[in-house]
């Protein structure tokens, strides 16, 4: 393997790590904003419900996101590793 494809390969591990972080981190905006807004103008348990269950989705959805990201930086952990030592 030449040093070229090795450097590339780091540069994508690099890039779904951080895809990772960003999915993890960073809310959806807007996603339970309609909720929260019925929640604020009309405070009860069953709104205050509906509002919860809408950030559970978006924490759920935000891991299915990340999900192909973890998956492609664990892959490319395999071949870094071995080729790093042929490159020593």
């Amino acid at each position: 393997m030449n040093r070229t494809l090795y450097v590339v390969l780091w540069v994508f591990e690099v890039l779904a790590i951080v895809a990772i972080v960003s999915a993890m981190a960073l809310p959806i905006h807007d996603y339970a904003l309609r909720e929260f807004i019925e929640w604020r103008e009309h405070p009860s348990s069953e709104t205050y419900e509906v509002f919860i269950e809408r950030q559970r989705q978006e924490r759920a959805l935000r891991f299915v996101i990340a999900v192909p990201f973890l998956v492609t930086a664990v892959l490319l952990t395999g071949p870094l590793k071995k080729y790093r030592q042929k490159l020593r």
